[in-house]
């Protein structure tokens, strides 16, 4: 199991000038540290109107910059949302962004289960998912093939061919964004890795990733080729002193909480809740359920010493991954930069996790080999 990295670059109240200044240039300083200390990918959040819970508004751009400053870590968007950007865009940026990176890049694909964030762009949440699944037959064809042309329900593209082409052969790896057992099993018969939260814990995400192997065996690929891993996101704050981690573990999970409730309220806001689109029901009753776990559960430093996140010292962590580890899921991407974590604080735990965590890690996947050789 690789350990990776995910950011939102979130950009916590109070702001000065230069706040969202600020957040960009220490995530950048810390994928270049993350690079040396061995960890495999760096993914960036695609959200839009997503105040302080989520700067990364266009990822490309960042991580063209980012591809400069590295040598080594793959690049993944998480995730492009076709319904808001055009499928030859996505496809022509991302190519582009594979070639400064020397063919680093890995694209997901999502149809975003926010709709305040659509709204603006004039979305309308029912085709939401068939503009996605137009996109996916769209993207590889624009990235492989010379001139084409595509007539769909959502969209169409008279004869036309799509440059620069892409480094990598066929094309870059392609994700879908998922949430639930559905989802994992589609992303797994259409040939797609799958792009996660580790929310319901080690169980529940077992589940999940056997009903992706599930579908991935018979795959038939929306593009030329399968890329068969699953990657999962969590929380990682890690501190030598495991009270000192906890500690300021609980308070940054605290801001975290808040900001989902903030965010569950308004991305519905807008939306007339009696005409919410079937593909939709599962994120609308999640996201306003007054009984929701989340909303009624321990506190969060209670949370933290259950072991429910990836947060205190090097051998806590050890534990959380490995947990995670014996679902099968192929790649952790932890988020680093959560809220109020000041730089220092997001590269000592960087610095922990290469010195103690990815390099354990990396000893037990050739024991493992070895075993089974």
């Amino acid at each position: 199991m690789q350990i990776g990295m995910f950011y939102q670059v979130q950009v916590p109240r109070p702001w000065t000038q230069t706040s969202d200044y600020d957040r960009h240039w220490e995530m950048m300083d810390q994928v270049v540290l993350a690079e040396e200390l061995g960890f495999s990918t760096v993914w960036l959040a695609d959200h839009q109107f997503r105040t302080e819970w989520s700067h990364s508004s266009a990822p490309d751009v960042t991580l063209a910059a980012i591809s400069q400053r590295t040598s080594q870590m793959r690049l993944g968007i998480a995730v492009a949302v076709p319904p808001v950007q055009h499928p030859l865009h996505i496809a022509a940026r991302t190519a582009t962004l594979d070639i400064l990176s020397n063919g680093r890049v890995d694209l997901g694909i999502g149809r975003s289960g926010y709709p305040y964030q659509m709204a603006a762009f004039g979305v309308d949440l029912e085709n939401a998912t068939g503009m996605v699944e137009e996109a996916l037959e769209i993207i590889p064809k624009a990235w492989t093939e010379g001139e084409f042309f595509y007539q769909g329900e959502f969209f169409n593209i008279p004869l036309r061919e799509v440059h620069p082409k892409p480094v990598q052969a066929p094309h870059p790896p392609m994700w879908l964004g998922c949430s639930r057992e559905e989802t994992f099993r589609k992303a797994g018969e259409q040939g797609l890795g799958c792009l996660a939260m580790s929310g319901g814990g080690p169980e529940r995400l077992t589940q999940l990733i056997n009903a992706y192997r599930e579908g991935i065996r018979d795959a038939a690929p929306v593009g030329k080729s399968v890329t068969d891993r699953v990657s999962i996101s969590t929380l990682a704050i890690c501190a030598e002193n495991r009270k000192k981690a906890q500690e300021r573990g609980a308070e940054v999970l605290d801001w975290y909480r808040r900001q989902q409730d903030l965010r569950d309220v308004k991305v519905w806001q807008e939306q007339d809740r009696n005409n919410v689109p079937v593909d939709y029901q599962w994120h609308y009753q999640r996201s306003t359920a007054t009984d929701s776990p989340k909303r009624n559960e321990t506190s969060s430093l209670d949370q933290i010493k259950e072991g429910r996140y990836c947060i205190g010292d090097p051998d806590d962590c050890l534990r959380f991954l490995e947990q995670y580890s014996s679902t099968g899921v192929d790649e952790i991407m932890p988020l680093f930069q959560i809220g109020p974590m000041e730089d220092s604080e997001v590269k000592e735990t960087l610095r922990l996790f290469g010195k103690h965590v990815i390099p354990h890690l990396d000893k037990t996947e050739q024991a493992d080999n070895v075993t089974a050789e």
